[in-house]
């Protein structure tokens, strides 16, 4: 009685578990089986009260199927302080429209290379940026940004975009990014995960396993804008400017413009950490240097406070 018992508990604990499998399995499937529309919908629906949202007009090209996002972002100030000294704003509920189709006038655009990297992409197995991660220019990615026939981007348009890449293409509210070398893709000869991109600072989690090496190619192995790697796990060995160090978790290397950066892993554990890079390269291939560059940068910041004041004392008169 006792073994019949338990064998039917058994059999009822076989068919629930089969049950959950099937429901997860009808589910997966009902995910991946979404249309491109439901797909740009949903990212849209998430993006209208996203406290990063950006006014733009940006195209979105799957495959050969095309359409086209246009957003205005809405703000509302108020003062807060015993003294309303301070001004914080309200994000939101912001305009965010998905049309079918090119953009009327040419502009920027996300392109996928199929469907398939749409669907990966919403379905978290790895984010947009990492999709689009290259080694150089010139390489072709699951995801790219580019432009379209008749418009150039300017150094703005690169800027909005990458902004508009870290959030219109994630759908929570808190926007959370797992990194291991299962959700990772290659560039510089290492595994990487895409942290967070923006124009003057793209950080990215990296993972080096045995026997590779990062930036190994003559033509990565230095740039025009400084790197910080910061080491986690494992062990390995790299060659920065002249000197050849160990390196290991618990450490920090602050590798400046122009300095050749090679690293490199002679053992059987992944040598992994997170790397921040301070701008873009091709932003200083034509004559300006990083350096030139910050200096214009801080003179916007005294520029940009004093009409922030201005604007606060016409505001209170």
């Amino acid at each position: 009685m006792i073994t019949q018992k338990t064998t039917e508990k058994g059999g009822g604990d076989f068919a629930y578990k089969g049950l959950l499998m099937l429901l997860f399995i009808f589910s997966m499937s009902y995910a991946q089986a979404q249309t491109t529309e439901e797909m740009l919908t949903s990212f849209v629906e998430s993006y209208k009260t996203d406290p990063m949202t950006m006014t733009a007009t940006f195209g979105i090209a799957v495959g050969d199927d095309w359409w086209h996002v246009i957003t205005e972002r809405k703000e509302e100030g108020y003062k807060v302080g015993k003294g309303k000294q301070y001004t914080f704003h309200n994000l939101g509920p912001h305009e965010v429209e998905l049309h079918k189709g090119k953009p009327e006038k040419p502009t920027w655009y996300f392109k996928f290379a199929d469907k398939s990297i749409l669907e990966n992409v919403n379905n978290k197995v790895y984010t947009a940026s990492t999709a689009a991660a290259k080694s150089m220019p010139s390489d072709v990615v699951a995801m790219d940004i580019l432009d379209m026939d008749g418009f150039v981007s300017t150094q703005k348009d690169a800027a909005l975009s990458y902004v508009v890449l870290e959030h219109f293409w994630k759908k929570d509210d808190i926007e959370v990014t797992r990194f291991a070398r299962d959700s990772s893709l290659p560039s510089h000869g290492a595994e990487i995960v895409s942290l967070y991109t923006m124009k003057d600072k793209r950080v990215a989690w990296f993972s080096i396993g045995a026997e590779e090496a990062a930036n190994a190619d003559r033509n990565l192995d230095k740039g025009q804008v400084p790197n910080l790697f910061i080491f986690t796990k494992g062990r390995g060995k790299a060659l920065f400017g002249d000197e050849e160090i160990e390196v290991e978790p618990g450490m920090s290397v602050f590798i400046g413009p122009y300095t050749k950066h090679v690293i490199y892993n002679p053992y059987d554990e992944p040598l992994e950490g997170v790397l921040v890079l301070f701008g873009d390269n091709i932003d200083y291939a034509k004559g300006q240097s990083y350096l030139e560059f910050l200096e214009k940068e801080y003179d916007f910041y005294k520029v940009n406070e004093n009409e922030v004041v201005q604007a606060q004392t016409l505001g209170s008169n």
